[in-house]
């Protein structure tokens, strides 16, 4: 006679086998995945939470972050290891050092007034100033070209998954490649969306706020073209009297203005920043040439001084920037308001 377990023993055997199942799925996923699944997780809850905690957003990043470092990063040190790869990344790198290069020469330019060749440090620090800026370009650029190759990646797995050869595009023991590959378009699609949203919040991508706010205008413009150009036949009155698009073109316009706002505090701190460090760092205190008392010497050549005066007050200092002629011991003197005779 077969005696029965008891209900309890079943339900433990039961818990028993799903937990080692789990484990056992656990364990088959590699970092990425392990990461993907968690975030995952962790949006469910952000969704159900009222209070959409800021904590559980910066932990969903965080995750999606690794997991596509973890997966990218020895594809692009594979590539780093191939000449024509060594070639492609460094011409891509050369592009964006040139444009981050000429942002700093135009940045010492607007503030001085002469070529940012006659500051050659402040030069160097505006560049490392851009740096984070460029940063976000390029993480931007790469996450776009990412999420425009990824439905292509999913397309070859699908058609070449019947011969058996999709497999050869990972590693031994690589599971749920096509799941996989669904789950990193969208969280590829999420850390672009969180890139942007912080460059624009914090105004460090004055193109891209720039651009954004084009965009939004156009779209203003665009919308009061046509209902300008709309036949009245054509209008009705519920489109003549619709306060929900008023209200759209003015919340639109509303995020137009913060993006400009954002971008020109960001301006006007790297401004001062930047003023700052040519004041106190590259100009000189003391110069063979003639200067305003408390003033600061920048020599352009042997007869041109760039001179510097600081303006403070109780709201805000502000400096300013004037081409003089250098009067020094040997040259110069034609150039004295009262010359000596």
């Amino acid at each position: 006679m077969i005696k029965k377990l008891p209900y309890y023993q079943s339900f433990t055997d039961k818990l028993r086998d799903y937990q080692q199942r789990l484990t056992s799925f656990w364990c088959s996923l590699n970092l990425a995945q392990k990461c993907y699944l968690l975030a995952i997780t962790v949006s469910i809850l952000y969704l159900y939470d009222n209070a959409q905690s800021n904590t559980l957003m910066m932990f969903i990043t965080v995750l999606v972050l690794i997991a596509i470092l973890s997966e990218f990063w020895p594809k692009f040190i594979k590539i780093w290891d191939s000449l024509p790869g060594k070639a492609i990344i460094l011409l891509f790198y050369a592009f964006v050092a040139n444009y981050a290069l000429v942002q700093a020469s135009g940045q010492v330019n607007d503030i001085t007034g002469v070529s940012a060749d006659n500051l050659p440090y402040t030069h160097n620090f505006a560049v490392l100033l851009s740096v984070p800026v460029w940063f976000f370009i390029t993480s931007l650029v790469v996450l776009l070209i990412i999420q425009f190759a990824i439905p292509i990646y999913l397309l070859a797995l699908l058609v070449l998954r019947p011969f058996g050869l999709h497999a050869l595009w990972h590693p031994p023991g690589y599971r749920f490649p096509i799941t996989t590959g669904l789950v990193r378009f969208g969280a590829g699609l999420y850390l672009l969306t969180q890139l942007a949203l912080l460059a624009t919040y914090t105004g460090a991508l004055y193109d891209v706020s720039a651009t954004t706010t084009g965009i939004i205008s156009r779209l203003d413009d665009d919308l009061i073209v046509k209902m300008e150009t709309k036949p009245k036949d054509q209008t009705t009155t519920a489109e003549q009297n619709d306060p929900e698009l008023a209200q759209s073109i003015a919340e639109l316009n509303e995020v137009g203005e913060k993006f400009k706002q954002r971008a020109t505090s960001y301006e006007n701190k790297v401004t001062h920043i930047l003023e700052n460090f040519i004041f106190n760092n590259e100009a000189d205190s003391k110069s063979r040439c003639e200067h305003t008392t408390d003033s600061r010497v920048i020599e352009l050549n042997d007869f041109e001084i760039l001179e510097i005066v600081k303006h403070s007050s109780s709201e805000n200092t502000h400096y300013s920037y004037q081409v003089k002629p250098c009067i020094s011991a040997a040259i110069g003197h034609q150039f004295r308001a009262n010359p000596i005779p």
